[in-house]
């Protein structure tokens, strides 16, 4: 049997250390040491252990006055080494700074991960007040403009995949959380090549989305934001002419894109 299929290199203690920082989110950025044992199962001296290894490589911290453990700085240091690794974002970005100028608006880059949109950076306009980076940012793809863009781009089978493990949680009002009304979305956004989120996952917000693809791999997708009454009707087409425009050079780059993996992981 061939051994990477096998998966006989496989080093359980590294998994089991990568999926106990997958715990730290922007959601729940902090944990105890019993909370993570309640949350995963293991064993109390086992985590232990592992949770003081981690912050001897200053991939964790611990506050001694709570007990609460959040990620350490030696994650940021790699995040800027891992966006650095990411050429095509330098590349994008003079792009959306010049859409962002003409609209006035937020310009979003997202690409594909696991079944999830992840962003990979934003241009901001000057009089935004932006409370932190975007960058690392995951949603779900069901409520997001970018998101159903690049649904749009797959198969009927493969987006029940992914919202078979996702799910379809609500957001607000009008977060669409039926299958069959998702799959009625991506069949107008096939027919005009642009998806629109109307609040579905924050109120008050209103996006122009459109997927960035090479052949038949689906690359990312780019979005105008900004609010359901700056956003008026008769701007949509023209800003989706604006992204289509762009998405079409960005499509000639793939070798700079990274390779995320569309579907999500089954474990």
């Amino acid at each position: 049997m061939d051994k990477h299929n096998s998966e006989t290199w496989k080093i359980n203690v590294v998994i089991k250390a990568a999926s106990i920082l997958k715990y730290f989110t922007g959601k729940k950025p902090q944990w105890t040491l019993t909370q993570l044992v309640q949350e995963t199962k293991m064993p109390k001296s086992t985590l232990s252990n592992m949770l003081k290894t981690l912050e001897y490589c200053d991939i964790l911290e611990k506050d001694e006055s709570n007990q609460f453990y959040r990620l350490g700085m030696e994650i940021l240091e790699m995040s800027y080494g891992a966006r650095m690794g990411l050429p095509i974002i330098e590349y994008a970005m003079h792009f959306l700074d010049e859409i962002q100028q003409k609209t006035g608006e937020i310009v979003y880059f997202t690409v594909p991960r696991h079944g999830k949109v992840l962003y990979l950076d934003a241009s901001y306009p000057a009089n935004k007040n932006v409370l932190y980076s975007i960058t690392g940012k995951t949603l779900n793809m069901h409520c997001t403009g970018v998101g159903k863009a690049m649904l749009s781009k797959l198969s009927e089978h493969e987006i029940k995949q992914i919202i078979d493990y996702h799910g379809m949680e609500r957001f607000t009002p009008t977060t669409i959380t039926n299958f069959e009304d998702l799959m009625k979305e991506i069949k107008q956004i096939r027919e005009c090549g642009y998806a629109i989120d109307r609040s579905e996952e924050a109120h008050g917000v209103k996006c122009v989305a459109v997927p960035i693809v090479n052949g038949d791999r689906v690359l990312g997708a780019i979005s105008i934001s900004g609010s359901i009454i700056s956003i008026k009707d008769e701007m949509i087409l023209d800003y989706a002419q604006m992204l289509i425009s762009v998405a079409n050079i960005l499509a000639q780059k793939p070798e700079m894109f990274p390779n995320c993996p569309m579907l999500p992981k089954i474990e």
